[in-house]
């Protein structure tokens, strides 16, 4: 299953906001620290996962196995400028978390705005958390 979403940023904006723990920690989890290859996500709701890094190629593509399914995030430069990014899973039940977080991701590239709702009563089933 993919998504799509258009960044007006550049490539290298929106690759470092997916393959840094900073970038990922305004966008997608409380921590996201990398050693060795695992990223030590630790998500709102409080899950935990060691991620594994399968492929990273600055600016086109950022691939992980994370929580059991793998994540690719591709990259590719739009026509006038931007970036297409698409995000593939593996697991098919992942389309609104997917959808969720490529749109987190767009709001903190393109507006530098954090759209999670920061309120640990309030994760489970929301698509802000």
């Amino acid at each position: 299953m993919q998504r799509k979403v258009f960044c007006a940023s550049a490539p290298s904006d929106v690759y470092r906001a997916v393959s840094t723990a900073n970038g990922r920690e305004r966008f997608w989890a409380d921590a996201a620290p990398e050693t060795n290859g695992v990223i030590a996500f630790r998500l709102a709701d409080g899950r935990t996962d060691e991620s594994r890094i399968n492929d990273a190629v600055q600016d086109q593509r950022y691939q992980l196995r994370h929580f059991g399914r793998t994540l690719s995030f591709t990259l590719t430069p739009g026509e006038g400028g931007g970036t297409d990014l698409t995000l593939e899973s593996d697991d098919p039940a992942d389309c609104v978390e997917v959808v969720a977080l490529l749109l987190r991701l767009k709001a903190l590239v393109d507006f530098g705005v954090d759209l999670r709702n920061h309120d640990g009563t309030r994760t489970h089933a929301y698509a802000d958390s």
